[in-house]
């Protein structure tokens, strides 16, 4: 229920964004379909085990981290930062695994899969923002 309930948004996000968004919007937008879509396309043809930490999603998490880093300096809106840090958490993730800290691995799945949820609101919210900014509405 949760992949079709994401898959919704991210297309709900993906028109939205590509609709009203600004350049800022179009290109985290991109990211991060980069990064979901890379990553299930890696594991669609690894056949890898999603709760083993796995060196090409890592990449694909990084690289996604380096872009929205990159986005977050460059802006003087506040929404790519948390973007930014959320996608730190599985970057960093990676490694704990990897060195062999034991953790409760089903979760720790899942709550890295949660946080594309929260990337994709705050894009959602930054878009409704940045075009009512452009309007002229008063920022409360």
């Amino acid at each position: 229920m949760a992949k079709w309930i994401f898959l919704f948004l991210m297309l709900s996000a993906f028109i939205f964004v590509l609709r009203y968004g600004k350049v800022e919007e179009r290109l985290a937008l991109f990211v991060l379909v980069f990064n979901f879509t890379g990553t299930a396309a890696i594991y669609r043809m690894s056949g890898e085990n999603w709760l083993e930490p796995s060196f090409g999603i890592f990449l694909i998490d990084f690289c996604s981290l380096l872009f929205f880093i990159v986005i977050a300096f460059r802006s003087k809106r506040f929404w790519p930062l948390p973007i930014a840090a959320f996608q730190m958490i599985p970057v960093l993730t990676f490694f704990v695994t990897s060195v062999g800290v034991d953790l409760n691995s089903q979760g720790v799945g899942v709550t890295q899969g949660a946080w594309g949820f929260v990337q994709l609101l705050i894009l959602i919210v930054a878009t409704i923002r940045g075009r009512n900014l452009a309007k002229g509405h008063v920022e409360i």
